[in-house]
């Protein structure tokens, strides 16, 4: 399955859930890296990984944003 082909059905258990907090926190992920795949780009397992922690409420955009940060920082 192509990238862009497996992205169209990402987070489908959230979009599909009776949530609407994680379900529209799953639309915006799955829209944001849609908007990856259109420059083809293709995202990170580890971002795919916090998505679903924000997506569970584990953690907020803001502590995903920073871990991201830190992330990269370090492979640098």
């Amino acid at each position: 399955m192509m990238e862009t082909e497996k992205n169209k059905y990402l987070f489908d258990e959230y979009i599909h859930g009776d949530d609407p907090e994680k379900r529209a926190r799953a639309e915006n992920w799955r829209v944001a890296i849609g908007l990856q795949a259109v420059d083809r780009l293709t995202v990170s397992d580890y971002l795919i990984q916090l998505a679903r922690r924000n997506i569970e409420g584990e953690l907020s955009i803001d502590e995903v944003r920073e871990l991201i940060d830190v992330h990269y920082k370090k492979k640098k």
